[in-house]
């Protein structure tokens, strides 16, 4: 009967640590990690990268997870894009930037990459054929 009683105190305690590490302002540690996977995931992204289904695919933002296992990369596509042929193309460039990232980055490992589809970048009037 008291190791139940044990156990209940034990899940308590553990739901309200995680609750508050949710909470919590992320430290610096947390924040310049963040920062320096965003450049170098954008860097790597212009000049190493030469798929053409990528062509006008522009980064937007990077979001690293609390425990630092994954990077949320957000993106926007040109407006003549498929984006099944794009989510693809990034799949592809998954493990080729995590290599980089691994060999750039000091990290005891290096987060999994998840890229996620923010928008659609609007046409130009030179696109659309209007007077220039």
């Amino acid at each position: 009967m008291s190791s139940s009683k044990h156990r209940r105190t034990r899940t308590s305690l553990r739901r309200s640590g995680s609750s508050l590490f949710h909470s919590e302002a992320p430290s610096a540690r947390h924040l310049r990690v963040q920062s320096t996977l965003s450049e170098d995931v954008s860097l790597l992204f212009r000049s190493e990268l030469s798929d053409p289904m990528l062509e006008g695919v522009a980064l937007t933002s990077c979001e690293l997870s609390p425990e630092g296992r994954t990077v949320r990369i957000g993106y926007s596509l040109p407006h003549d894009a498929n984006p099944a042929t794009v989510k693809e193309a990034l799949a592809r460039a998954e493990g080729f930037l995590r290599s980089r990232l691994a060999q750039h980055l000091n990290l005891k490992r290096t987060p999994h990459l998840r890229f996620v589809l923010v928008g659609t970048a609007p046409r130009t009037e030179a696109e659309d054929g209007g007077d220039a």
